[in-house]
């Protein structure tokens, strides 16, 4: 994988910059030291964790494989909605200065308005669970009382 890694790190846009990599490591599966050192950041999945707890421990676990140097750790994916909760794992994220993507999937039986990662998508604020990731954001943001 390091080796990927790096041949695309070493590629050039047509305008000269280089490209910034990284990769996924999914669920449970720790990152390698190769991997880590060769990539711009670092991808991890928060799903199949137990806990918040459990989460930031592999986020220091992985920022541990290469101790010289500040590496951005990106959570691209974690089904978790308890967006609210002061140990839920986006407070964990920011708390850890880690990006936290939300992965909201339709679950079974649940109406359109639901989800934004389950085809079609209602990209509007159509749902309670919608609403309560927006202002959770808006309020770590500084942006309280713009989600309607």
């Amino acid at each position: 994988m390091h080796e990927l890694i790096a041949r695309v790190r070493d590629t050039r846009s047509a305008d000269g910059r280089r490209l910034l990599v990284g990769t996924s490591f999914a669920h449970r599966v720790m990152p390698t030291v190769e991997a880590v050192r060769a990539s711009d950041f670092v991808l991890l999945h928060g799903n199949s964790f137990a806990s918040s707890a459990e989460l930031v421990a592999k986020i220091r676990a992985t920022r541990a494989l290469d101790p010289g140097r500040v590496i951005p750790v990106v959570i691209n994916e974690d089904d978790h909605d308890d967006f609210d909760a002061s140990d839920g794992r986006l407070a964990s994220a920011v708390a850890e200065h880690v990006s936290w993507g939300w992965f909201d999937w339709r679950r079974p039986g649940e109406p359109f308005d639901e989800g934004y990662q389950s085809v079609p998508v209602n990209w509007g604020l159509s749902s309670a669970r919608k609403r309560a990731f927006h202002a959770r954001v808006a309020e770590i943001t500084g942006q309280t009382g713009r989600v309607q």
